[in-house]
């Protein structure tokens, strides 16, 4: 059997050993030639979302939109101007200010609780969930990779609504810059003309009182901390002046020291005490740590490399905000911008330790330099040594004195300042502009929605496409048979019902002495049928293709098991036989003999016993009811592991070649060509083959590589004839199949 080309399993019987698939591979002509056959399906589908695109601009009602314009950043004429990165950061932590929670409760507040149902219950179009839903569907991906945050959801209750409110506000609320100026435009759209204005203008009013009131609390803490301050500075003095006031009780009049001597330590005093502050700031800093800078990037430090590198990070801090805030914190673009930050924050940090590095060596050189002054007593008129020490730390005394009482003047002029500041505060903000009610509408985002609904219609139609594809997978059509498997089309066999069994006149044939076997044959019992039909087709393409042959050998198979091949050729048998011939039909599958079990045949000689000479084949046939179809039936006892063997034995052959002899047509109910290989045996023997397979069920491309493993198959086949058809599912395919099944016929 090897030598034939077949391949045969040792150990399962049925099942050819499967061999290693190939890689898969994407066909892009394959993928071509499906997108231009499904090319009507998807315009038309794309046309129809467009259509209900046009349909919801027409319906949807128009948007109002109110802007107001406030000024920030508005400096005192005493107060420097800030730069560039500077005035940049303030703005954007001012409009970050302004889309807050905080300032959309001062808005929902100011409004009335009228306005407040009327924005969060806002007139909805009759295609909006159309819209909706396809910005779902094509925002799916997006959402996938950035997981919104949980959304607390509204309580009936009147907070509850407050919140709501709220959170619709911030989310809608759109705050700009306009140019590179200081000026930020408020813009609220909405239905309702009156509360587009009405929003905007509360928006202005708030932010505007927010950054006023901020302005007002920083004030307040800026005053009790002057105060603090002052109290720490009196105390402080107070002590001084006592401990110089014990030093002259204690040591009576001390001598005077060298005027120089005084100045130099005096000065190299107040260097060492900045020193040490500027020492114990920047250790403060350091103890926080680089990850503080990105909430707090403030140092107190007047340096002008550290205040640019400040306003640079807080300037990537508020878009990171933003940022999350509108997309999410696992959003690329916020990864990659708080990266920025993290590095910014890191530079920053450098610095400071480097400034903390210098501070260090100052306060170490200006120590060294106030141990030098106090360790030289040979400049004092007097000559002790202690005299001049004491002399020393008395002008220490007095000097600390001086300098504390300095600073308490000028924290205590702080002080009166921000007490004035306090009871008239200005904040460096006002509203330019307020937003008027607009008498015109703008379009409801006539292009998004527009592109939206075709992008919706051209999805609905690619997967429409597909699944008339998937569909296309299998043979349903005469079209699927001739011009995609390049196989004559036989035409198609309806569905039939469970014919009901009608006993034998005779239990033995007259004239014959041949067994009788009683079976209902469809075409025969149906001979106007659709399905009969089919078959006298099959029988006359027979005759054409041989003509002038008299004896013929017909084998019927299929791809798969199932597919109704043994029921085929028992009801071809009996067309033929109708029309006057003598016919034979022979059940060659001994692996899984279906037809003779169909039959109740389960015991008795058969086609084994008759292939292996064991028996006259002459002897074991019968025949099937009234239909003068003689049967060659086929008994197993159990699995049969060498039937291919049996099939292309010698005896076989000798068998086929007495059959033809004395029959005019012999039908063969050959096995599936799929599992195994007994049917490509057979069809070497036969003058034609008839493949069932079945509608909507037998896969195109299984079909194609059957053929092509076996050009012998391709060469005898007769054509391909389409069983169990569902018939009004076929005409939609194929538009009028072969006849109508009649009244009183079981075809379904």
């Amino acid at each position: 059997m090897k030598q034939l080309g077949f391949r045969i399993v040792e150990n399962d019987p049925r099942v050819d050993a499967p061999s290693t698939p190939p890689a898969a591979r994407v066909d892009l002509s394959r993928l071509m030639a499906a997108a231009r056959r499904q090319r009507q399906v998807m315009m038309l589908s794309a046309a129809a979302g467009l259509g209900l695109g046009l349909v919801h601009l027409a319906t949807t009602p128009g948007t109002f939109v109110g802007s107001a314009t406030i000024l920030l950043a508005s400096q005192p004429r005493d107060v420097p101007a800030m730069d560039s990165t500077a005035t940049e950061a303030a703005l954007e932590t001012a409009a970050e200010v302004i889309r807050s929670q905080t300032v959309a409760l001062a808005v929902v507040d100011r409004l009335d609780p009228t306005t407040t149902a009327a924005f969060l219950n806002r007139p909805v179009a009759p295609l909006a969930p159309v819209i909706e839903g396809a910005k779902q569907i094509l925002g799916a991906p997006l959402r996938l990779m950035t997981p919104a945050p949980a959304d607390d959801a509204a309580t009936p209750d009147s907070h509850g609504l407050r919140l709501a409110a709220a959170r619709s506000l911030a989310r809608d609320i759109r705050v700009s810059r306009l140019g590179q100026s200081s000026v930020l435009s408020i813009a609220y759209a909405s239905h309702d003309r009156a509360l587009s204005a009405a929003v905007a203008n509360a928006y202005a009013e708030a932010s505007a009182a927010d950054i006023l009131n901020a302005h007002v609390d920083t004030t307040e803490r800026t005053r009790r901390w002057l105060q603090d301050r002052l109290a720490a500075l009196q105390t402080a003095a107070d002590e001084t002046a006592i401990a110089a006031g014990m030093v002259r009780a204690e040591h009576g009049a001390l001598p005077p020291r060298d005027a120089r001597l005084t100045v130099d330590l005096a000065l190299a005093a107040a260097k060492a005490a900045r020193a040490e502050a500027l020492t114990t700031t920047l250790d403060s800093i350091l103890a926080r740590g680089p990850a503080a800078l990105r909430s707090d990037p403030g140092t107190g430090l007047d340096d002008p490399r550290l205040a640019a590198m400040q306003g640079e990070l807080a300037v990537l801090t508020a878009r990171l905000a933003r940022i999350e805030r509108d997309f999410g914190k696992t959003h690329p673009q916020a990864l990659r911008m708080s990266e920025q930050v993290t590095a910014q924050a890191d530079r920053l940090f450098a610095e400071i330790r480097r400034l903390h590095h210098d501070a260090r060596d100052a306060l170490s050189a200006a120590t060294a330099e106030v141990q030098a002054l106090r360790d030289r007593p040979g400049l004092a008129v007097d000559t002790t040594p202690s005299a001049g020490r004491q002399q020393t730390d008395l002008m220490a005394l007095e000097q600390r004195a001086a300098s504390l009482q300095a600073q308490y003047q000028t924290v205590l002029a702080r002080l009166q300042e921000v007490d004035r500041q306090g009871a008239l505060p200005v904040a460096n903000v006002r509203i330019l502009s307020t937003a008027e009610v607009s008498q015109t509408s703008a379009p409801p985002g006539a292009l998004a929605g527009l592109l939206a609904m075709l992008a919706l219609g051209g999805l609905a139609g690619a997967a429409l496409g597909v699944l008339r594809e998937w569909r296309h997978r299998f043979l349903r059509t005469a079209q699927d048979v001739q011009a995609d498997m390049g196989l004559p089309f036989l035409g198609f066999l309806p569905r039939t019902g469970t014919e009901p069994d009608i006993p034998p006149a005779a239990t033995v044939a007259p004239g014959t002495g041949m067994p009788v076997v009683a079976t209902p044959i469809h075409a025969l019992r149906h001979p106007a049928s659709a399905y009969a039909e089919t078959l006298r087709a099959i029988r006359f393409a027979s005759e054409l293709s041989l003509a002038g042959k008299s004896q013929i050998v017909i084998g019927v198979t299929s791809v798969l098991p199932g597919e109704g091949k043994s029921t085929v050729a028992l009801n071809l048998a009996g067309v033929l036989a109708a029309a006057g011939h003598s016919v034979l039909l022979i059940d060659c599958d001994p692996r899984n003999p279906g037809l003779s079990r169909r039959l109740g045949i389960t015991a008795g000689d058969g086609l084994i016993e008759a292939a292996l000479g064991r028996a006259d084949w002459t002897k074991t046939l019968r025949v099937l009811g009234d239909s003068g179809v003689h049967l060659l039936p086929c008994v197993t006892p159990g699995l049969t592991s060498h039937s291919a063997e049996l099939l292309a034995s010698k005896g076989m052959r000798q068998l086929l070649a007495s059959a033809r002899a004395r029959y005019s047509h012999v039908v063969l109910d050959l096995a599936p060509l799929g599992p195994v290989v007994d049917a490509r045996v057979m069809v070497r023997m036969a003058d034609q083959t008839v493949l069932v397979a079945e509608w909507g069920k037998t896969p195109k491309a299984l079909l194609r590589e059957v053929l092509a493993d076996d050009p012998t198959l391709i060469e005898k086949t007769l054509g391909v004839v389409l069983n169990k058809v569902d018939m009004a599912s076929g005409r939609e395919d194929e538009g009028k199949p072969q006849g109508d099944t009649p009244a009183g016929a079981t075809d379904s």
